[in-house]
């Protein structure tokens, strides 16, 4: 037994003097890649012809392009704060539906809905300082009937159905209509917090301690289960390379904007048809 602890030792002491690693020394020596995807910005339905904007047809795009480069392994860097509710929960599917090991890494913020797409992912890294939780949903609109009075403009509406106009920005919501909207953004959040209580396993306290909306350090983030190791992009690569086994060589997978004038002028259009009502995670 002594022999095998000395060799061991020795082992151990000459791969530090040449400069191996832990993951170098028992990792099996098969070589592979580990794709690095940049999720940042405000998440919403299409991308309004900006740039900012992180999209679920993004992030499947981005994820086809991993598949077909036959990686084996997805590290996604996030910094976002959040944004459409449905938005983040199809992003959340896109990754979950991919066959190779997947590591979220929340670089200064991954928050609010951004955490609940990093829920996809086998292990979620997150710097001590990086933002995350505000687990909580808010549902807002714009009205405008006091301008409109001052302008001297009237309002008609005839609709079928007494709740038909919750939500319309052309008039003062009643007190019934502002407990509709509440009831239904109370939903949403409740359902949030399932997701994220059943994906971390979560015990009751730690359910009731994240569920009130604040935001976390990462430090602070890693207490209540919401992450699972503290690092940098270096830690995210050990986490995947631990779970396949192998030395993995970082790719970058980007993708290259086009869109014209003509993109533009179209998704004005349909940001102008969108419903008031904006329900969010951010």
């Amino acid at each position: 037994m002594k022999k095998i602890i000395v060799f061991f030792g020795l082992m151990v002491f000459a791969s530090a003097a040449a400069g191996l690693s832990f993951n170098d020394l028992f990792l099996s020596q098969e070589r592979g890649d580990v794709a690095l995807v940049d999720l940042s910005g405000t998440i919403s339905p299409s991308s309004g012809g900006f740039s900012s904007s992180l999209t679920p047809e993004q992030a499947r795009d981005l994820n086809q392009m991993a598949v077909d480069r036959n990686v084996d392994a997805v590290v996604y860097e996030i910094n976002s704060g959040g944004g459409a509710v449905v938005a983040s929960k199809e992003i959340r599917r896109s990754i979950d539906n991919l066959d190779i090991p997947t590591v979220c890494r929340i670089r200064d913020v991954g928050a609010s809905g951004a955490y609940l797409l990093s829920l996809g992912c086998d292990s979620i890294v997150a710097d001590s300082a990086s933002t995350t939780g505000s687990i909580g949903v808010t549902s807002s609109y714009i009205e405008f009937s006091d301008l409109m009075d001052e302008l001297g403009v009237g309002y008609v509406n005839v609709t079928a159905g007494e709740n038909k106009e919750v939500g319309s920005p052309y008039k003062e919501p009643t007190g019934e209509e502002k407990e509709i909207l509440e009831e239904k953004t109370d939903i949403i959040g409740e359902e949030f917090l399932s997701d994220v209580s059943e994906a971390r396993n979560l015990t009751q306290e730690q359910k009731q301690e994240v569920g009130t909306g604040e935001i976390f350090l990462g430090s602070e983030a890693i207490e209540l289960g919401l992450v699972d190791e503290l690092g940098g992009r270096e830690t995210a690569i050990e986490k995947a390379e631990n779970i396949t086994g192998k030395n993995l060589e970082p790719v970058n997978l980007q993708q290259t904007p086009s869109f014209s004038v003509f993109d533009l002028f179209l998704s004005s259009l349909e940001i102008g048809s969108q419903s008031p009502i904006k329900a969010s995670i951010n």
